[in-house]
């Protein structure tokens, strides 16, 4: 991926998970990297240390995106480190399961101020500048299916991340004269720290596996060349959203997934 050298990227929660995975692939790439983390200073740091020890080029920001002041500031900062940024790439969120009958005044708050509110201040932020210093960019934002299609458990979190999908598309329509794309990608259940209750647990992990058409949950490295693949194409793509969940969203019927047996 020789277009991603020294492409000067913001990405945020990059410390774990899906985030990770896609700063890695960038690094090997040759971006240039600003790492926004909210807490594990320490495994944001060994983070950089790894990228700047292999010849890459890495910066670190602290902010917690629940606060619109620190959201702006996270740009701010970033695009002065980096001199510039080509691609936002917003992954940052929190996830959790809770019926909706049980939701309370602070999960909504919760769910919003960062998923949704943090997202929209930073981006804000990136985009006016991309427009002031003439800067054809890119907008990359993780939601998740659950914001198209929400499972039990999961309207709270999905009407967050929904929320995100309309604003993006909005986003799109509106940047898209000063040549700036925004798109989202929006995965399933994929292999991270913010699941391991459940991919730990045999006959947890056994009941996903058989609800995924594709018989497993994702990994995140899988995520991360989608996107990276993405950014490297330069694509004339916007306003799109980009569904990886080994066919959840296809299924229909209360049938499992099954392999075709010979005739």
């Amino acid at each position: 991926m020789k277009e991603l050298k020294d492409k000067k990227i913001l990405i945020t929660g990059a410390n774990g998970g899906i985030g990770k995975a896609v700063v890695q692939k960038l690094a090997d790439a040759g971006a240039g990297l600003l790492l926004h983390y909210f807490d594990k200073a320490n495994e944001a740091e060994e983070l950089q240390n790894s990228i700047v020890k292999a010849g890459g080029n890495a910066f670190i920001l602290q902010a917690d995106l629940s606060k619109q002041e620190e959201a702006t500031a996270l740009g701010q900062q970033a695009w002065e480190l980096l001199n510039g940024i080509d691609v936002l790439i917003n992954n940052a969120g929190v996830s959790y399961k809770k019926h909706f009958l049980d939701t309370s005044a602070a999960d909504i708050d919760y769910f919003f101020d960062i998923n949704f509110k943090g997202t929209l201040w930073l981006t804000k932020t990136i985009t006016a500048k991309m427009i002031e210093e003439n800067v054809p960019g890119s907008i990359y934002t993780i939601t998740s299916i659950n914001g198209i299609q929400p499972g039990a458990g999961f309207s709270l979190y999905g009407a967050s991340k929904g929320a995100l999908e309309t604003l993006m598309k909005g986003i799109a329509v509106e940047v898209a004269p000063y040549n700036i794309t925004v798109n989202t990608i929006a995965p399933g259940g994929i292999q991270t720290d913010l699941n391991t209750a459940a991919w730990q647990d045999e006959q947890k992990l056994k009941t996903i596996n058989e609800s995924i058409p594709m018989g497993r949950l994702g990994q995140p490295e899988e995520i991360a060349s989608i996107l990276c693949s993405l950014i490297a194409s330069n694509t004339y793509m916007t306003g799109v959203t980009i569904t990886i969940d080994g066919g959840w969203l296809l299924k229909h019927g209360y049938e499992k997934a099954r392999k075709k047996t010979k005739e």
